[in-house]
Parts: structure tokens; sequence; C-alpha cells
């Protein structure tokens, strides 16, 4: 087997102080509050030291070995040995006995014993032959190691007996009193056990048994009640391990091995017995404040508290808490000691003492506090979790309580408390949650306006939270708690506030259930009001959440088309309101309505283009109208207003083409029908069909309108009419303006005039006297409207009309009876001459030496009719020439009348400016009167003649 001298005598060490226990149990454990306890349980004691060579690794066989100094022994036993062998053999026979306990194996019990005999009789065997040795306190030491291991702490005791008497400088004097300690100690001489541990703690204080024999030391005063005796060497212990940082100032240091730890929780606890078994009352401040003050005195308060604790003493435990509290107030642990006597009284179930001491708790650690300014930064970190909850619990506490009461006083409390809190840790995680319940409070009370200043703070004024959507909510329930006790005059305002609330809320929590409710009332509000680029908003909110349903989004279609609709964003409306159908049933009114809404969204589209300028894009959204929603009653009017923009674009085609279609499509509407016309007569015009405009525009001319208008558009259909050459079509529509529009004379009578020249071009002589005869007429009737060209025309057309009568003059014959033949001319030259006379009173000019003319010609004319007539049959010769004479003499007047008038016609006619009939006068003159018209040769006028 591989054997390393070193670790193997370490390992004897451990199981020889074991054995000293002889598998007994040297005192407590941490479970046994009543005993210390073993060093063996917490790891603390290394064992007795064994003289080792320095570290080698070899092969041996440890049996051999024995059985060799066996032998040594055999051979020296008469002499000749120095000693050494036999400690040797007893060592090893030791060792070896150590060796099969740690196998654990049944089969080599009996061996072992044998062995720890085998060594004991050697070691006894040593001191009998070598009594004076000086080093035989290292056979003694063994040999109690040995005694230990056989189960015979007698024997071993006296065997460290011997060492501290006979031995007292021996270098392993401090452990031998150690162990001597410890067996004493275990069999209950707890007197011997001080006196073997006090040689330790009062000469051997540099020793590795110093703390664990101090700590002995005190248990075995501590069982000899001497509790004061006990608690100034525990008090000793823990100066010590205070000052080897072990001992903190409430708590251990976590660096601690398991074994330290449960040897210092064991101090303490047993100091903790020994304030606890004092018969006066002694605290823990009374026992320092004569003994001096230590920086652990907060852990052996926690550890008492917790020991009061553990035996039920719960009034003790919290009033020991609160008494440190009382001794140190600014100390860092203060607020600890507190905390757990309100632990405690809650554990007790004393409410009173609990609310009590939470305030008391509050007033007195709070930030702005003295103590808080005292504290470094650790020790507010510390506290601040306590006083959160503390600061929570009393505003709760209060808030429910006031929930019972209904008083606003008691609801003012509350909220005062949630103020401190909020206050005082405005950064704490849970402030937001304090600031609800502060909301909730003020709600509570009434108090509106206050509740929607924090609801709203605690929904806004916090990174999101578990609280943040109900908040937002919360202050839209206080907004519409606040309308029932608003003044009438403050009501807009406060609605006005509770939208821009509402606003907040779903903008800020999306996925809220009550998202849609809340944004329809602040859609519909904002309607209301008229806001249209809110209700877009809020509406769009709805439409792209995925999580609103059908019929809300419905909703949400609806507001936002009309809103669109409303701001002139026709193009957006038409989308909405196409969208909204989606929501529709496929039948009914809402969808004829909203399909009337898209026509009307267009219409709008082409309005605007059309008010911009963009005619041609105006065309097309009026002209898409009809395609989209062929039977909205707007299609009419769109696509009326669709051919103005072509009318405006000056595209003709595209004019006409849509106003026929229009005419075909809409034949029994006439609302247009003016307008249709009039354009269609600007377009044809435009587009050189003359002859479709004058039809339309004669068209036009019959519909209602001013009348002047209606003149207008007649006569230049008339003019366009004759223009293309349509001259019975432009007469015929001049008949119709005269009969229409008598007046104003001017144009009527020149119309009368055109047709009458019609006529003429197609000698038709019977239409062209009726309206000769309109002329004269319409002259006369024109009174105060005549003027010099109503006068001409009516004066010629007299002259004309005259013309008939003239020739029915000419033709007439005096035949015999002359008597009856002569009253007939002379009726029809009296009526000439008097239709010649009034065509002389139009006083124009050239008519009057006309007319003149003829009057002297008819003159004239009868006078040769007179000598021309038929003479009566059966005459003489002599008759005959006296009936010539005498008709000489009826002619001659008629003849002379002639001359008059002729000599009268040329010298009314200024010299120079003769016309034809004073021309042809001169003529007749000529031939009439030689004689005088040589007398005349000496004027202007003869010479002009010839």
């Amino acid at each position: 087997m591989m054997f390393n001298p070193r670790t193997l005598g370490l390992v004897i060490a451990a199981v020889a102080l074991a054995s000293c226990a002889g598998g007994s149990d040297y005192g407590p454990t941490i479970g046994d509050l009543d005993e210390p306890v073993s060093f063996e349980s917490i790891g603390t004691l290394d064992g007795f030291p064994t003289e080792v060579d320095p570290e080698v690794s070899f092969e041996i066989d440890s049996q051999q070995v024995i059985e060799s100094f066996r032998e040594l022994v055999a051979i020296t036993a008469e002499g000749g040995g120095t000693g050494d062998e036999l400690r040797r053999l007893a060592d090893l026979e030791l060792e070896a006995s150590l060796d099969k306990q740690l196998d654990d194996d049944e089969n080599t019990e009996a061996q072992d014993s044998a062995d720890v005999l085998q060594a004991i009789a050697i070691y006894e065997g040593y001191l009998e032959k070598y009594p004076d040795r000086i080093d035989n306190d290292m056979i003694l030491y063994q040999m109690s190691r040995a005694y230990a291991l056989e189960g015979t702490p007698e024997k071993s005791l006296a065997a460290l007996d011997r060492i501290a008497f006979e031995f007292p400088q021996s270098k392993y004097i401090d452990e031998v009193q150690f162990r001597r300690g410890e067996i004493l100690f275990v069999d209950g001489d707890f007197t011997g056990a001080e006196e073997a541990y006090g040689m330790i703690v009062q000469f051997y204080p540099d020793s590795v048994f110093f703390e664990k024999a101090l700590y002995k030391f005190g248990w075995a005063q501590f069982k000899q009640d001497r509790f004061g005796d006990a608690l100034a060497s525990f008090t000793r212990l823990l100066d010590i391990n205070l000052e080897n940082d072990k001992v903190q100032e409430i708590d251990f240091n976590p660096a601690l091995t398991r074994g330290e730890l449960e040897l210092l929780e064991d101090v303490v606890r047993v100091v903790s017995l020994t304030f606890v078994y004092r018969e006066e009352e002694v605290y823990i401040s009374d026992h320092f404040a004569r003994a001096g003050k230590r920086d652990y005195e907060p852990l052996l308060y926690r550890k008492l508290g917790e020991m009061y604790l553990s035996r039920n003493r719960l009034i003790d435990s919290s009033k020991l808490f609160l008494t440190y509290a009382g001794e140190y107030p600014n100390s860092p642990h203060t607020p600890y000691f507190h905390e757990r006597a309100i632990q405690v009284y809650q554990q007790a179930g004393y409410a009173d003492l609990v609310l009590e001491q939470k305030i008391a708790f509050v007033n007195r650690y709070d930030v702005g506090t003295e103590y808080w300014s005292l504290q470094n930064e650790q020790t507010r970190q510390k506290v601040t979790p306590i006083l959160v909850t503390h600061l929570g619990d009393l505003a709760t506490h209060y808030h429910a309580e006031a929930r019972k009461t209904r008083k606003a006083a008691d609801y003012e409390i509350a909220a005062n408390w949630y103020r401190r809190n909020l206050k005082s840790f405005p950064d704490d995680p849970g402030a937001s949650r304090v600031n609800f319940l502060l909301a909730e409070s003020l709600f509570d009370a009434r108090r509106y306006p206050q509740a929607v200043d924090e609801y709203e703070k605690t929904a806004y004024g916090y990174a999101q939270h578990d609280d943040s959507a109900e908040a937002g909510y919360a202050a839209l329930t206080a907004f519409d708690a606040m309308f029932a006790t608003t003044n009438a005059s403050d009501i807009p305002a406060l609605r006005r506030k509770r939208i821009q609330s509402a606003v907040r809320f779903t903008t800020t929590f999306p996925n809220d259930p009550r998202l849609s409710t809340v944004e329809l009332q602040t859609a519909n509000q904002f309607y209301a009001w008229k806001e249209y680029d809110q209700v877009k908003d809020s509406a769009l909110r709805l439409i792209n959440n995925q999580n609103v349903n059908r019929d809300t989004k419905k909703i949400a279609w609806t507001l936002l088309s009309d809103s669109q609709f409303s701001t002139s964003d026709y193009a957006g409306a038409e989308k909405s309101y196409v969208a909204l159908l989606g929501f529709l049933p496929a039948q009914g009114k809402e969808r004829q309505e909203v399909r009337e809404q898209v026509a009307a969204s267009i219409y709008k589209q082409g309005e605007a283009a059309r008010d911009a300028g963009d005619h041609l894009l105006a065309a097309s959204h009026f002209s898409r109208l009809g395609q989209v929603i062929p039977e909205s009653p707007t299609r009419i009017v769109a696509d009326y207003d669709a051919a103005t923009a072509y009318v405006q674009l000056e595209d003709w085609p595209a004019t006409i083409e849509a106003l026929e279609v229009f005419r075909k499509r809409y034949p029994k509407d006439k609302r247009f029908t003016a307008g249709v016309t009039e354009k269609l007569a600007l377009a044809y015009s435009n587009s050189g069909n003359q002859s479709f405009a004058a039809r339309e525009m004669l068209a036009l001319s019959n519909m209602p309108g001013s009348g002047e208008r209606k003149r207008d558009l007649m006569w230049r259909a008339a003019e366009l009419y004759e223009e293309t050459g349509q001259q019975e079509q432009a007469v015929k529509v001049y008949k119709q303006y005269v009969k229409a529009y008598p007046t104003p004379l001017a144009r009527s009578i020149e119309l009368r005039y055109k047709i009458s020249e019609h006529y003429r071009a197609r000698n038709d002589r019977k239409n062209l006297n009726f309206w000769l005869n309109e002329i004269v007429r319409s002259d006369a009737r024109g009174k105060a409207e005549r003027n010099d060209r109503s006068r001409y025309l009516a004066a010629h057309a007299s002259l004309e009309l005259i013309g008939p009568l003239h020739r029915s003059y000419q033709k007439a014959r005096l035949t015999v009876p002359l008597k009856k033949s002569l009253r007939q001319k002379k009726q029809l030259m009296e009526q000439s001459i008097d239709a010649y006379s009034k065509a002389m009173n139009y006083q124009v000019a050239e008519v009057t030496t006309e007319a003149t003319f003829q009057i002297a010609e008819i003159y004239h004319d009868f006078a040769k009719s007179l000598m021309n007539s038929q003479r009566p049959k059966g005459l003489s010769e002599e008759e005959l020439e006296e009936y010539d004479l005498l008709l000489e003499e009826q002619a001659f007047p008629f003849e002379e009348k002639a001359i008059d008038i002729h000599l009268a016609n040329f010298k009314r006619i200024p010299q120079g400016t003769y016309d034809e009939p004073i021309r042809r006068s001169l003529r007749v003159l000529g031939e009439l009167m030689p004689f005088r018209f040589a007398k005349m040769e000496s004027t202007d006028a003869y010479v002009e003649l010839q």
C-alpha cells in the first residue's frame, strides 16, 4: 500500500481524539440549547499532534514492520536495547489499531482490540522499565490515546493527569489540559473541567486550543449556574472573534466554515440563555452598560429575541426588540429591530399594536427625519423597502376604514398616507401602484378633479405597469362622475378635458379591451365638435387595431369617411365609403345611402378639380361617377358637369358626344334641357356645324328665359341658317321671331324686310305683298319706336304695294258706254293717288319723288286714256270731231295737273341731287309741254337734264 507518514499521523490524531470520548457526546449540539457543542461535531479540533518524518511516499507492508519490531523487542528483551524499539512497537500497534478502525471491517474488530491492548501493555512496560526518562510525557500521551481507544476514559484521564502534574512544562500541556477538561466535562465534573480549561485560558493565550478552551470554560461556569462568570467568558470569546472579523454587528461573517459558524452560533445561544436564566431582570443593555459597549450587541439582541420567540414569549421578544430601538435610536440596525417587533405583534395578532408601531416606524425613520439624515446610503437602502411596506399598509388600512365609515376625513387620512409614500419614494417600483390607490381614495371621497389628476399621473407618469390601463380608464370614469356636479357653463371645458384624457388612453393602451368603447366615445365627441382631424385619428386607430370587432370597425369607417368628406378629403372619403360597403348587407337603405356618399365623394373631387382649373380631371371624375354608382341621383348632375368641363376645355367633339348621350339618357328630365341645348349650340357652332348650332339656338329660344336672351337666340339661329344657305329655315325662324317679338320695332321690321326680300327673290308676289304689308303695319303700330329706318322701309313697302292698284288703274280701259268705264277708272285713279299720297307722308325723299311722279303720271295717263277712249259707234265725222273736242276739254285739266305735279316734284329737290323719278319727270315734262320746257333751258335742271 502507499504510505504517507504525515497524512497517517493526522488521521491517527483525529481518531485518537474521537476515541477519547469513548463514543460518547462531549456536550450539547446546536439543537440542544442547554449544552455546549462538542468540537468533534463542528470540526474545529485538529486532534493530537504527532511527530512525523518529512513527507515521503514509498511502498511498505505495515504488518511486516510490526513483526520486525516484535522480533527486535524479543531479541533485546535480555538487554542491549534502548527502549526506543519498545516505544516504536507500541506506536505501531496503536496505529495499526487505528487503521483497522478506519477500515470499518467487522472482521478486524477483535484484532483491533488486541492491537490496542498490546500497545497499552508495551507503553506500561516501557514506563516501568524507564520511569525517569524526560520524554515519558510522550509515552503517557500515547498511552492516554490507547486507553481512550480501549474505552477506559478514567485511565486515559489518569495518564493525562500524570502529564499535567509530572510534566507541567510538556509541549503538549495545552492539549493535555484541554483533553482533561473535555473528559471532566463529560463526566459532569464542571469544576474540574473549569480548572482544566482555565489553565489554557489563563496561561496559554496563543494555544490553538485557546478559543475552544475559553468556549468550554464559559460552559463549565454556566453549568455551575455562575451566569455572570459565564457571560464574561463568552463576551471575551466574542470580543476575540469580533477582532478576527468572524463576528459582525448583527450577524456572522458569511465566509465562516461550518464548524466556525456552529461554534459562534452556540456562543451567542448560550449568552442568550444566560440572560434568560438570570433570576433578576437583566437586559443586554444593562450588562453592557457595566461591561462596556460592544459592537455585536445587535447580534445578541437579535438572538435573544429569536430565543424568546422560539419559546413563544412574544411580548418579551417584541419588548426586547423595541428596547434596542430605544437604546440605540440612531443605529443602522434600529429599523430592523423595530420591524421585528412589528412582526411579532402581527404574529401574536395584536392589530392595534401593529398599527401603532407601523405609524411610529414611519414617523421615526421616514425620508426627511433626523434618523434618515444620519444614515449612509446602505442603511437607507435597507430601510426603504420596510418604509414602503408600512406606508402602503397604513394607507390601505385607513382606506379600508374610510370605505366603512364613508367619512371624508377618513379618506383624507388614507390619501395623506398615500401622498407621503409617494413623496418619500417617488421612484420606488411600487410607486405607480401607490399612486393608483391614492387616486382610488380620492375617487371614493368624491374628490373627482383630484382623482382625475392622480389617475392620469398613474397611467401616464410612469413606465407602463399593471395598473396603467386601469388608471387611464378610471380617469375617464372620474370625469364622467364630475359631470353631475359641474356647473352647466363649465361642462364644455370639462368635456374637452375628458376627451383629451380619452385620446391619451387610446393611444397609450391600444390593446386594452375597453379601447373600442373609449375610442368610439372620443370619435363621436370630436365629430360633434366638428374636429374632424381628431375624428380621423380615432377612427384609424380602431380600424387598424386587430382586436376591434367588426361592428365597431363599421362605425369607425363611418366616422372616418364622414370626417374625410367634411374636411374636403374627397378621395379619402371615397375609399373609406367603399370600405364601409364591405360591412353592410347587400341590400337595404343604409347601403343605398353609403353608395350615394361614394357618388357624392366622386362628385366633390370633380368640383375640386374644376375649381382648381383642372377641367380634364374634373371631367374624368364627373364621368366616372355614373360608372361607379350608376343608380345615383347625382349622376345626371355629374354627367352634365362633365360636359361643362369639356366646354371649358373647348373640346367640342367631347362636349357634343357627352351632351348628346346626356340628352338620350335623360329624355324626360327637363332640369338641364336649356343648359344642354345652350352648350350644344356653342359646341356645334365652334365645331363648324352651324346648322346644328342654329337648331339648338332655336330650341333654346323656345325655352323659359329672359325675353331679350330668347330674342337674341332666335335672331342668331336665323342668322346661322342664313349663313349656311338654309334660307327657308332662316325665313321660318324670322317669321317666328316677328310673331313672338314684335318689339323692338327696329329688329322686327328688319326681319319683315328680310322675309319680304326672300319672297321677292323667289318671285312669290303673294307672300311678298303680305310681308310688305307687315312692314307697313309694323311701322304704323310702332308709334314712338318709329325711326328713319322703319319709315324708310314702310315707305318703300307701301310704295311697292301701290303697284297692283296702279296697274289695275292702268289696265282699266275707257270704253262705251263711257260713263260706266270712266267711273270705274276714275275710282281706281283716286285710290291710286290716295295710296301714293300716303306713301309721300313717310317723308322719304326718294319715295316722295317716286310717288309724286306716279301721281303725275296717273293724271297724265287719265288724260291720255280720255283722249284714247273708245268712240261711240255711228258718229258722223262732224260728231266725232265735236266728240274729240269734248274729250280734249275733259282731258286738259288732267294734263295740266300732271304738268304741275311734275314741276312741283322737280322744284322740291335741291339742285344737283336729282334722283331717277325727277329725271323721269323732266323727260315727261319735255314730252307734255315743249313750250314750257323751252322756257326752262337756262335753268340748271334743264342743263342737268340735257
